[in-house]
């Protein structure tokens, strides 16, 4: 089946991904509650839990924040407290991760999108981790810092991933895919490693525990990534399906910042972008193509 934005999950095969999902963010959630650790709802996992009181109806991922203190544990504790039936993922752990995120991944199942078919890492369904770092008041410095993150993260996603999924259209699309399979040849000069080590230290390039601003300047959209510290704490807990999870201080300010003024109303079915994946499997024993 040719994988297109348009196309959509049928609801039981969704609702199953969303439950396995779930279970690993309710661990994710007592490991962090056994350790300390700091972690909040993020992007569209705070839009659901502010709209809907869990998941969005069509999303099919949980994102969530920590800080770099916090982030920085995970390799430590996440083989002890999930132990062997789940897997760790980021660049550190293997270069040919193309994104600055961590995956804690459920082993025996898969979920491949079609631009990392042929990504020679384990891909299973998982819970999305970004990291979360200092950022200066000064507003210039905060988008120099986004460039540079904005511009390291698309070297990293072209050297690991020549057409990535973009959410464009027509004659847009082609032109971008055209543009990033040039782009991916040029990328082979670099080292998978090296590129990885940038990302890390550019986004570390304010380092001040008494900043004002924490940000994790990359996708799409970087600048939209960066928030005030009162934004974000102290944090508190709301509703996401059958359980409550940390979300941010404001979440109002924060969404419409991400969103835009209109957040709190869906998107019509044909407005709602989607890409489902190219393989998608639960425990090895249940495929969609």
């Amino acid at each position: 089946m040719k994988q297109t934005i348009d196309q959509f999950y049928d609801q039981e095969t969704l609702r199953r991904l969303q439950m396995v999902e779930l279970d690993i963010l309710k661990k994710f959630d007592k490991m962090c509650e056994k350790h300390g650790l700091e972690y909040f709802a993020a992007y569209g996992t705070v839009l659901g839990a502010v709209r809907h009181q869990g998941f969005i109806p069509w999303d099919d991922d949980i994102d969530v924040g920590m800080p770099r203190k916090d982030y920085e544990r995970l390799a430590e504790l996440v083989p002890i407290e999930f132990g062997e039936e789940y897997s760790l993922l980021n660049g550190q752990i293997d270069p040919r991760y193309p994104f600055m995120t961590s995956r804690i991944m459920k082993k025996g199942t898969e979920f491949r999108m079609l631009s990392m078919k042929n990504v020679p890492c384990d891909l299973g369904i998982f819970l999305d981790i970004f990291c979360f770092d200092d950022m200066p008041d000064s507003i210039e410095e905060q988008r120099k810092i986004a460039r540079s993150c904005w511009i390291i993260e698309k070297m990293c996603i072209l050297r690991n991933t020549p057409f990535p999924n973009l959410p464009y259209r027509g004659i847009k699309r082609v032109a971008a895919y055209v543009a990033c399979g040039a782009g991916s040849l040029v990328m082979k000069v670099f080292p998978r490693k090296k590129l990885h080590e940038w990302m890390q230290s550019s986004a570390q390039r304010c380092n001040n525990p008494n900043a004002g601003y924490l940000g994790c300047p990359f996708g799409l959209k970087p600048f939209e990534s960066v928030y005030p510290k009162s934004m974000i704490y102290p944090l508190k807990r709301m509703k996401f399906e059958d359980m409550e999870i940390p979300i941010p201080n404001d979440p109002h300010a924060m969404l419409l910042q991400v969103y835009g003024e209109s957040y709190m109303t869906p998107p019509p079915e044909g407005k709602r972008s989607n890409i489902i994946p190219y393989k998608l499997s639960f425990e090895e024993e249940y495929e969609v193509r």
